[in-house]
Order: C-alpha cells, then structure tokens, then sequence
C-alpha cells in the first residue's frame, strides 16, 4: 500500500524529529559564531531570514518527513535555530531575548509549519506541488535579497544579499525542470514565487 500524506513509520517519525530539533539547535548555535568568523561578504547569512529559511526547509526536506508530520517539524526547526541561537549568544556574555521570546520565535510560529509542509510536498507531492513547495523559500530568499539591495547594501555587502537572489532563481528553475508541470502551470509556479517575493519584500520595508 502506497504511503499517504499522513502516514509515518515510528522510525521514521523520530529520524525526521532528530535531524529537525538537533539539526535546528546546532546550526542556530553556529550562526551566532558565524557573525564573528564568516567573511564580511557573506557575514549577513548570521543575521537573516533567508538564511533560516533556508535552513529550516533543508532540515525538513532532509527527514523525509510527510506533509502532517513536517508541518509540525518545520516549527520545531525554526523555534531551534531560534533557541540553538540565543543560548550560544547568551553564553558568549550577549544579552538576548528571553527563551521563545525573541521576534524569531514568533516567527518561526507562523512561517515553520508552511515551510515544513513545502519541503515535504517537494519530495512526496505531485508534479505541480513538487514545484509550488519551493517557492516559499525561493520568495524569501528573493524578497530579503531586494529589500537587502534597497535598504542595507549600503552598511552591509551587497554580495550576500545578491548570492540570495541568484539562490532564488535558481531554485525556481531547478524546481520546474525536475517536475516538469507544464506551461500553465509554471506560470503559475512563477507568479505565485513573484507575488509572494513583493509581499515578503513589502512588509520587510515595512516593519523596517
């Protein structure tokens, strides 16, 4: 029998539940070190939504988790690398944020679910869902790349943020190439990736 969207083995379940918490904590840790040692070109990666984007979604996509179960594991991912960060940068003496209190961790409550069912749907889904699941990433990564050309290329380096855009794209692309849904539906694909980049970039400004 063919396994549906909702149905996990035990084993399964706890792979893809470790690699989402561990993976999540260890990396949030890392990026508060990241902010000391990474290159000035690309030191804005410590600071970003792209790049927890990023992150969280890789993490999910990793675990092979289906869509129920990577809903659940997209928010503990992005309330790990929120909390793997804040206890690093407590510990390195710096004041933050309460635990679960920062502005990320709210966040991660709203966005997490939405990114664990795309990363799942970009390896159990259909043709079209396949490639509408990235687009959640690819319009953060090409929304905070705009905004980030606009509004801080000029007190941070413009490569980061143009490495972002460059990453959107071609996720986008590698996306409609592998799954293949059709004219039709890559427009949609491309429309709902463009709008979804504005609305990211928009309410960027405007919280700015």
């Amino acid at each position: 029998m063919t396994q549906r969207w909702y149905s996990e083995s035990w084993r399964s379940a706890l792979a893809a539940t470790a690699i989402a918490l561990l993976g999540g904590l260890l990396i949030g840790g890392l990026t508060s070190f990241g902010q000391l040692v990474l290159p000035p070109w690309v030191n804005s990666l410590s600071n970003s939504a792209g790049g927890w984007t990023m992150f969280a979604f890789v993490l999910i996509w990793l675990g092979r988790a289906r869509p129920l179960l990577a809903a659940l594991l997209g928010l503990i991912a992005f309330e790990a690398l929120s909390e793997g960060y804040g206890v690093v940068t407590r510990w390195r003496g710096i004041p933050y944020s309460a635990p679960f209190a920062s502005i990320w961790a709210l966040v991660g409550l709203a966005t997490g679910p939405v990114l664990g069912v795309a990363a799942s749907l970009v390896r159990h889904g259909s043709a079209l869902w396949r490639a509408l699941g990235v687009t959640p990433l690819a319009a953060v990564l090409l929304g905070e790349g705009i905004y980030g050309l606009r509004f801080v290329s000029d007190t941070t380096s413009p490569v980061y943020w143009t490495i972002e855009v460059v990453l959107s794209v071609l996720f986008i692309a590698v996306a409609l190439v592998r799954s293949r849904p059709g004219w039709l539906r890559s427009i949609l694909v491309i429309g709902v990736w463009l709008v979804g980049a504005a609305v990211f970039s928009t309410a960027f400004e405007f919280l700015g």
